[in-house]
């Protein structure tokens, strides 16, 4: 899965590509399974691609990343999460659950 931040600047992120060339980004939002077209630029390396581009994307949504080659093949189809976060320290809860302390002790018997 790859983690994408709500920003207007450009992103970049790398992927590994089944076979072939990816040249058009294609975003499909879970929620309300719309696709947008993204325009960026893939920049191919040794093994990986990178592509770069400014993503329509809202904070706490899931989205498919639908990669095709110039004939219309998929290429990649990933997953992708948006937070702003910092991921070494993300929660789901955010400061919304509070544990509840409490002083009741129990014996369990066997």
């Amino acid at each position: 899965m790859i983690v994408v931040k709500e920003q207007l600047t450009s992103q970049t992120f790398n992927f590994i590509p089944r076979y072939g060339t990816p040249t058009t980004c294609e975003l499909i939002n879970e929620n309300t399974n719309v696709p947008v077209s993204v325009a960026g630029t893939f920049t191919a390396g040794d093994y990986v691609y990178q592509f770069t581009a400014i993503l329509p994307t809202e904070e706490n949504r899931f989205y498919w990343m639908v990669l095709k080659d110039a004939n219309g093949d998929l290429v990649l189809k990933e997953r992708i999460f948006c937070t702003n976060q910092p991921i070494d320290t993300f929660s789901v809860n955010n400061g919304g659950y509070i544990s509840n302390q409490t002083t009741n002790e129990f014996i369990m018997y066997e």
